[in-house]
């Protein structure tokens, strides 16, 4: 196979990939909490290195290197802006932390995390998210059930209160590896194995009546998916003056005269 032809479809399979990461975050530059991706690309080994095989070097081929290529997507604990909503159940997270949620009858390590603080009671008088319905767990990992007639105060370190009495504690959490972190669609995230001891307790302090924006920098990420298409267009390119040597080669250089 043609040595710069392989250079520049790994150019290109990497900038689609960055696309993809890309555009995820700008469909959700208006979503509650949402932490944007980001994706970085790092330099491969020559064939001969990367595989581990011998085979004889071929020195000229060998500083061109072995293209590029993707490593996997991580999440950016870039805290986007707070926003007042007037609604008692509304939360967010000032400073680090996540809320642990985790669906009825759910085994532990199907507990998972969100910034999403939107909440409300169910009709088992429990304190669930609005968007999924999962329960939103205390300290003892127990959901929170609470009196849907009485107004409820939820203070920055967690306490749930109605008529003066604390009724529990929203469990603030935050993963003991960051890079860990992964998504699992709607707004919500699960670090390592999802169990327990991966997690720890976090600094964050919480806001009543207010929820996160999403971190996702408009102009910023616009700027990369622009950069990316470029990029990839400029491999496509590549790639058909390549194709185009080749023919060349064949069809000219390989003429018996």
């Amino acid at each position: 196979m043609n040595y710069g032809l392989y250079l520049s479809a790994a150019g290109v399979l990497n900038n689609l990939q960055r696309q993809d990461v890309i555009a995820n975050n700008l469909a959700n530059i208006n979503t509650v909490g949402f932490k944007p991706d980001s994706v970085l690309t790092r330099h491969r080994l020559p064939e001969r290195l990367e595989s581990g095989l011998f085979i004889e070097p071929k020195e000229l081929l060998e500083r061109l290197g072995g293209g590029v290529s993707t490593n996997p997507a991580f999440v950016i604990q870039r805290q986007g802006n707070l926003i007042k909503t007037e609604n008692d159940l509304d939360v967010a997270i000032n400073g680090e932390g996540f809320l642990l949620v985790a669906a009825e009858n759910a085994p532990e390590a199907a507990a998972r995390l969100t910034r999403d603080g939107r909440m409300t009671i169910n009709t088992s008088g429990e304190l669930v998210m609005t968007t999924t319905g999962m329960r939103v767990l205390d300290a003892n990992n127990q959901p929170i059930s609470l009196d849907p007639s009485v107004p409820v105060e939820i203070r920055s370190n967690g306490q749930v209160v109605q008529n003066d009495v604390v009724r529990a504690t929203i469990q603030l959490v935050a993963p003991r590896d960051p890079a860990a972190l992964t998504k699992v669609g709607n707004n919500l995230l699960r670090v390592g194995s999802g169990r327990q001891a991966d997690l720890r307790p976090a600094t964050g302090r919480l806001v009543q009546r207010h929820v996160e924006s999403s971190a996702v920098d408009p102009i910023t990420t616009l700027s990369d998916m622009i950069s990316a298409a470029k990029a990839a267009q400029g491999n496509i390119k590549m790639m058909q003056f390549h194709d185009h040597l080749m023919g060349l080669a064949v069809n000219t250089l390989g003429r018996v005269a």
